[in-house]
């Protein structure tokens, strides 16, 4: 049988000392009488355990920043922290929380209070907004046309949604600002925080577009010894769009799938396909737009020949099927270049 070595008790013993002795006078939590939490004054994000979190209410920012400043003995092994923020003023709020430990085996409770202070600051990202900082700049541009407005809304939410993706794990990743440009040709330009994710922009708009990409740095300032550049990407979109009509080495195709070194084409005569590089790509010239394309409604088919109605004169011709022809649906899209009509291949 153990006995308690300081009161001579019979039982259990935890280190040669009954409980009660155990326990006595000792404490396995501290919290600090008061915790500060500063505000953004220009986002609203806090700041907690050195990182800057968006939290709505301040009662659980209040929780959570009591909940990192509580310290526990390395002797006590917590089980449950409750905590009950509650609104003093704007600033202040008094939190209340309950730890549940176990000690040895032993099951043990205590209570903490504290005080959190709010305070107003600006974090290093609204910092940079305000001062204007940007280390990218992506100009999209078009060659041999105007960028349509539905083509370069489409790019900016494009731009928006990558820079989104690449600032979850790293809000000092943001765009500073976007302009619409309202020359002749059109275009965009987005200022970037980052030079390495305008890089990845770039190259991503480049591989969607079959985009030419250049590369032009510019050095500023040092920072930490090391050299700082601002560096301009130029987007430059071809003349051509997917769903496009191309005549080719004197040939008429329809624009496919554009990547950033190459573009395929459709035959529309043969319906072959080919893939063409985007440099010799240049020398394609645009005959039609994918807006210029017909959607008219099939009277008849044969082997050979698909009968079609015009969708505004409803003046009704046959057209020859080119080789592999498929359709779904009642109407098919054809494309009209002077007086000669061709049938498109389906695209995805």
């Amino acid at each position: 049988m153990s006995f308690c070595v300081k009161c001579g008790a019979d039982g259990p013993t935890y280190r040669s000392l009954c409980e009660s002795c155990f326990l006595e006078g000792k404490v396995f939590t501290s919290l600090p009488d008061h915790v500060d939490v500063f505000q953004c004054g220009h986002c609203g994000d806090y700041l907690l355990d050195g990182k800057w979190v968006d939290i709505e209410a301040r009662e659980e920012v209040s929780e959570k920043a009591t909940e990192l400043a509580l310290q526990i003995s390395k002797d006590a092994e917590p089980v449950n922290v409750g905590l009950h923020g509650e609104k003093i003023d704007e600033a202040n709020y008094h939190v209340g929380m309950t730890i549940s430990m176990t000690v040895e085996g032993l099951e043990v409770n205590e209570a903490r209070t504290t005080i959190v202070r709010f305070k107003n600051t600006s974090c290093p990202r609204c910092n940079k907004l305000m001062g204007n900082y940007y280390e990218g700049t992506l100009q999209i541009r078009t060659r041999d046309r105007k960028m349509p407005e539905d083509q370069r809304e489409e790019i900016i939410e494009r731009i928006y949604k990558m820079m989104q993706e690449h600032s979850k794990d790293n809000r000092e990743l943001f765009i500073s600002k976007v302009s619409r440009l309202t020359t002749k040709e059109g275009g965009v330009d987005v200022i970037l925080s980052s030079s390495v994710v305008g890089k990845n922009i770039a190259h991503d708009l480049a591989d969607q577009y079959a985009a030419e990409v250049k590369e032009t740095a510019k050095l500023v300032t040092q920072k930490q010894g090391k050299d700082l550049y601002r560096v301009t990407f130029l987007v430059r979109l071809p003349a051509y769009r997917f769903g496009d009509i191309v005549r080719y080495e004197g040939k008429l195709h329809l624009v496919g799938a554009l990547r950033a070194n190459s573009t395929k084409l459709t035959n529309l005569k043969t319906s072959q396909g080919l893939t063409v590089s985007n440099s010799d790509m240049i020398s394609a010239k645009v005959v039609g737009r994918k807006e210029d394309i017909l959607d008219m409604v099939v009277v008849t088919e044969t082997d050979r020949e698909v009968q079609v109605m015009h969708p505004t004169s409803f003046k009704v011709f046959d057209l020859k099927k080119p080789p592999k022809f498929e359709r779904k649906g009642d109407t098919v899209k054809v494309f009209q270049l002077d007086e000669e009509y061709f049938l498109l291949p389906l695209q995805g």
